[in-house]
C-alpha cells in the first residue's frame, strides 16, 4: 500500500490576544508573498493566496481610533440567474466576477474579509481608495457585460459605510458598522453604489466628494431613526477623472 505523505501544517490563525496580521498585527510568516490572513505561502508571481483565495494585499494600518470603511458587494437576482442559466454556466460567470472584484480590491489596498455567498465583505483604511475600488469594479463589470451581451447578465450592487468595527480572533469583523453597511447594500440596485452620509462626508474635501447624490432618508432594519443615504455617481466620477481608469484593462477570460 502506498502511503500518502503527510500534508504540511497550515499556519495558525491569529491568536485571541493579537489583531489579525492584515490589520497590522504580527504576520504569521516573514515571507512577503505570504497571505496576511492565513499565512499560506504563495508561488512566485501569484496575486492570490492558494489556500483561502484572498488577494495578497498589504496589511491595513489605520491610526489609533481611526475607523475602517466597510464595502459589501452582491450580485443582483443571483438566485433567479442560477435557476435560469444552470449551475455550470453560473459557476463560470461567478468565477469571472470574483476575478474582477478581487483584482480591484488588491489594486486599491483593500482586504477581502470573506465571501458572502455571491458577494464580498471588504475593508479599506482609506475611504477614497474604497470608493475608487467600488467605481472601477462597477466599470469593469459593465465592460464585461457590454462585451458578452446576454451571455453575461451580471449586475453588482454595493453598499459602503465607515465606522468602528469589532475584530474576531479569526480575522472576521462584526458590529453596528458592518450590519449597517449590509443594510445599505440592500437599498441599492444592480450597477449602484449606495453609501451612508458619514462615508460621503468623509470625502467632502476630495474630488470624488462632488459625485454623491442624495438618496433621501431610508428605514434601516435595526435603527430607530431613518438613515440618510447617498448614491455615488461612479460613471460621472470616472468620466471626470480619466486617470482613475488608468490600467483598467480587463483580464483575458477566453472565448
Amino acid at each position: 500500500m502506498v502511503m500518502e505523505p503527510e500534508p504540511e501544517p497550515r499556519a495558525p490563525r491569529p491568536s485571541r490576544s493579537d489583531p489579525p496580521s492584515w490589520l497590522g498585527g504580527e504576520p504569521q510568516r516573514a515571507d512577503s508573498r505570504s497571505c496576511a490572513f492565513c499565512g499560506e505561502s504563495a508561488p512566485p508571481g501569484s496575486s492570490f493566496c492558494p489556500h483561502c483565495g484572498r488577494g495578497l494585499t498589504k496589511a491595513l494600518r489605520p491610526g489609533r481610533g481611526q475607523s475602517l470603511t466597510v464595502l459589501f458587494t452582491d450580485i443582483e437576482d443571483s438566485s433567479q440567474l442560477t435557476e435560469r442559466l444552470g449551475d455550470t454556466i453560473w459557476e463560470g460567470l461567478l468565477e469571472e466576477h470574483e476575478q474582477i472584484v478581487r483584482g480591484e480590491v488588491q489594486r486599491h489596498g483593500g482586504f477581502e474579509v470573506k465571501q458572502t455567498g455571491d458577494g464580498f465583505l471588504i475593508v479599506h483604511s482609506d475611504p477614497l481608495q474604497a470608493v475608487q475600488c467600488a467605481a472601477r469594479t462597477q466599470s469593469r463589470v459593465m465592460q464585461r457585460a457590454d462585451e458578452a451581451g446576454a451571455a453575461w447578465p451580471v449586475r453588482v450592487r454595493m453598499g459602503i459605510h465607515s465606522g468602528n468595527v469589532t475584530m474576531r480572533p479569526d480575522g472576521d469583523i462584526l458590529g453596528q458598522t458592518v450590519n449597517e453597511a449590509s443594510r445599505i447594500l440592500a437599498k441599492g440596485r444592480g450597477g449602484e453604489i449606495m453609501t451612508s452620509s458619514e462615508f460621503a462626508e468623509s470625502l467632502a474635501g476630495e474630488r470624488a466628494g462632488g459625485f454623491f447624490r442624495d438618496a433621501g432618508r431610508r428605514r434601516i432594519r435595526g435603527r430607530s431613526r431613518r438613515m440618510h443615504l447617498y448614491r455615488f455617481d461612479w460613471p460621472g466620477y470616472l468620466d471626470a477623472d480619466p486617470a482613475a481608469l488608468d490600467g483598467i484593462g480587463l483580464p483575458d477570460f477566453g472565448t
